[in-house]
């Protein structure tokens, strides 16, 4: 009785793995089709993708020089005003309530 289910279920098993190995052959071009639309469907998505990339990279060139150019403008200008200004007065730096100096005695001195 063990035998019998036993070979009962080997031979439905070859039998289903034979049917969906039919189905294969009996279908290959749909397959090779379906693989030739995958392909071209990939191909164009590639070209997007590079055109996308491309784009961004020539944005980011302007970007990166029209940046550049306003440096060099803000650059010219600092250094235009810079000669027009009174060189004879000095800058003094700008001193905290760390840095200033006591007006006063700040400790009492012994007596």
């Amino acid at each position: 009785m063990r035998l019998v289910k036993l070979c009962l279920a080997a031979s439905i098993l070859a039998a289903g793995a034979l049917n969906a190995a039919a189905v294969e052959m009996t279908k290959p071009f749909e397959a090779l089709e379906g693989a030739r639309r995958d392909r071209i469907e990939m191909d164009k998505r590639m070209k997007r993708e590079a055109i996308e990339r491309r784009k961004q990279e020539k944005e980011q060139r302007a970007q990166r020089e029209a940046q550049r150019k306003r440096d060099a403008a803000a650059a010219k200008a600092a250094q235009s005003a810079r000669p027009s200004s009174s060189p004879s007065v000095p800058s003094q730096p700008a001193t905290g309530p760390s840095q200033s100096a006591p007006s006063g005695p700040t400790s009492a001195a012994p007596e």
